[in-house]
């Protein structure tokens, strides 16, 4: 009997350790040791930084930054740096974040107008939970220059925060998570290499200027996928020096599609290849699979594939554009060089064009430098409205017609 107790007791003793080791790695924001309140109004930021510096701190386990359910945490513009001492941490998101209501609180915060919540240099970074980022972007979709170019408004603004930011996160994660109301971009992805988002909602008005769900940027083998993408621009956009990104198995819609680009701005060096995009229900997007470069560009776009997706009343289904913004703004209208479009293929693509824009495959290369390695692959775009004849527009591309296409491809050059 004496063992057994003795037994009993040592099972206690370890067990309550176990229990404050466990709790030793937990970080709640309303903790009062750090005081964030939760009730929407009161400014909770140096509560998160206070929680996030010792999360970050902390050496045992995998230590966790807690947000709970069923609160709302005002919170201004805040950056999550790193390295932390831990090889991962994970920042669980139960409840709500949301962001500076009017645009003019930003004018003083720290970190300025370009970023809301920044994650910056945490390796191994899991950030989940169920919760939602609240960006609370009308105020700036208002002002956006982008939304009042025509309009000349006085005072708008070119620059928006953008939600939601990765930067140098290698090996990180999000998952499981909502942002809605973005300024501008909901989530960007930065310097940063062996990513993974899925199951991520991204939320927002169709008319919510230049929105775009994730934007990547000098990153290298991120998977997007089992997410959802609701705004105004772009549901997701690859840029500049990305490479090995795969976006599968996701709604687009609303939205400007899946877009590689813009690339080559300002005569820039683009260097995008292996991109691979396959899954993805489009639906009432204005663009589906597009790739878009400035003319005067320089460097690659190459081995691209966009494959098994569907399209329900989508204006351009499939879109290479190798004079975006061509039209009375392009940076250097008399310029002869462009971004190399190459080894591109459209694969198992099929459903409904919106009948405003009749031409349901678009490839608009250069001259001085055509797009190369286009292979077409069972497709077949039919118009939303019945009767309705679409075509398509092809100029200065080479490739090849794998199987069926319809519409029929009329003046992409045989590349055999």
């Amino acid at each position: 009997m004496g063992t057994f107790s003795n037994l009993f007791v040592l099972g206690v003793v370890i067990s309550t350790h176990l229990h404050v080791v466990a709790a030793q790695g937990v970080f709640d924001v309303t903790d009062p040791k750090y005081g964030a309140v939760g009730d929407g109004k009161k400014d909770d930021t140096q509560a998160f930084t206070k929680a996030w510096a010792d999360a970050c701190a902390a050496t045992a386990g995998i230590p966790k930054l807690v947000v709970p359910k069923g609160k709302t945490f005002y919170v201004g513009p805040t950056s999550f740096m790193g390295p932390c001492k831990a090889k991962n941490v994970t920042f669980e998101l139960g409840g709500t974040i949301v962001g500076p209501q009017n645009p003019s609180a930003w004018d003083t915060a720290k970190g300025g107008s370009g970023t809301w919540i920044v994650f910056n240099g945490v390796t191994g970074l899991l950030v989940n939970g169920g919760g939602v980022f609240d960006g609370r972007g009308q105020g700036w979709w208002e002002k956006s220059c982008h939304q009042n170019r025509h309009l000349n408004a006085p005072g708008c603004t070119k620059i928006q925060p953008a939600a939601v930011n990765f930067w140098g996160t290698n090996g990180g994660a999000f998952r499981d998570i909502t942002v809605t109301n973005s300024p501008m971009f909901h989530v960007t992805l930065l310097k940063l290499e062996g990513f993974e988002v899925y199951n991520v909602k991204i939320n927002s008005p169709e008319d919510s200027p230049n929105t775009d769900g994730i934007h990547t940027q000098d990153v290298k083998q991120v998977t997007i996928a089992d997410s959802q993408f609701r705004g105004g621009d772009d549901c997701v956009s690859i840029g500049d020096r990305s490479s090995f990104v795969y976006v599968r198995n996701c709604h687009c819609g609303p939205g400007h599609g899946v877009s590689i680009g813009s690339l080559g701005k300002s005569g820039k060096n683009a260097d995008v290849e292996e991109i691979h995009v396959e899954r993805i229900e489009f639906v009432g997007t204005m663009f589906g699979a597009r790739i878009k470069t400035y003319k005067g560009g320089k460097g690659y776009c190459r081995k691209i594939s966009y494959k098994n997706s569907n399209f329900t009343n989508v204006m351009n289904p499939i879109f290479i554009d190798q004079f975006y913004l061509d039209v009375g703004v392009s940076d250097t209208p008399n310029a002869v060089s462009a971004v190399s479009i190459s080894d591109v293929t459209f694969e198992g693509l099929t459903g409904t064009t919106d009948v405003k824009v009749p031409a349901a495959i678009t490839l608009k290369c250069s001259e001085a430098v055509p797009c190369t390695g286009i292979k077409m692959n069972n497709i077949n775009l039919t118009p939303a409205v019945p009767g309705t004849k679409l075509t398509t527009n092809c100029s200065n591309a080479k490739g090849a017609i794998l199987g069926k296409v319809e519409p029929a491809v009329t003046g992409l050059i045989s590349s055999a």
